[in-house]
């Protein structure tokens, strides 16, 4: 009776263990070296339209040693018309550009206003996205409708929890192939998980000494 009681304890500490968020990628305010790639959407007009508009961007990162799952993730733009579409995001796995394999539509975010130029945004996923342990991620950024154009901005190296990394951002237009930018700058982003409990850590410690003692 003890025991089961001490389980239904320790399970209901699973069931809502989770608390703060914690940071495990932080690219956003490193360093001053900045190099920017045109996003923009399939009705953008001037120099980056028309035949050159549908521009894509996608870059990767890699989780740690645990399985959890993706609270937010922001990003950095700078507006380049005064047309503020939608920017969706994507994950999924694969080992090619841009992913693919099972993909999840993060969601959309855009600016609010054309002021300031250069803005933060962020996407927070309506349903929990679980993100596994070890694992290489991609996440492909589009304008599915409308004529915005931005520039998607990457930076120095990034701030990393250890196990985690940011791998390097790629860009496709319609006529070219994706093309890797490796000269060094890395997406500017941050990327929040929740940050496991106190009280989930203490339960699987009660979990493991039951299990012991029933030996």
């Amino acid at each position: 009776m003890k025991a089961s009681l001490i389980l239904a304890a320790i399970f209901g500490l699973l069931a809502t263990g989770t608390s703060n968020a914690a940071v495990v990628i932080d690219n956003i305010a490193v360093g001053n070296q900045s190099f920017s790639l045109s996003l923009s959407g399939p009705t953008t007009t001037g120099f980056f339209g028309g035949p050159f508009a549908d521009r894509e961007v996608a870059f990767s990162f890699t989780t740690g040693s645990y399985d959890t799952t993706l609270n937010e993730l922001a990003f950095v733009v700078a507006i380049g018309k005064p047309i503020l579409s939608p920017i969706q995001l994507e994950l999924s796995t694969g080992s090619s550009v841009p992913g693919g394999i099972d993909p999840v539509i993060l969601g959309s975010a855009a600016p609010t206003s054309v002021s300031p130029t250069v803005q933060l945004l962020s996407v927070t996923p309506a349903v929990p996205t679980p993100l596994t342990a070890n694992t290489l991620y991609w996440v492909h950024v589009t304008i599915p409708s409308g004529g915005g154009l931005y520039s998607f901005a990457n930076t120095d190296t990034p701030i990393v929890e250890s196990g985690w990394s940011l791998g390097n951002t790629w860009n496709r237009t319609p006529f070219t192939a994706w093309t890797e930018l490796d000269s060094g700058p890395v997406a500017r982003i941050r990327l929040t998980v929740p940050e496991p409990s106190s009280a989930l850590l203490g339960g699987l410690g009660l979990l493991l000494l039951l299990k012991r003692r029933n030996r």
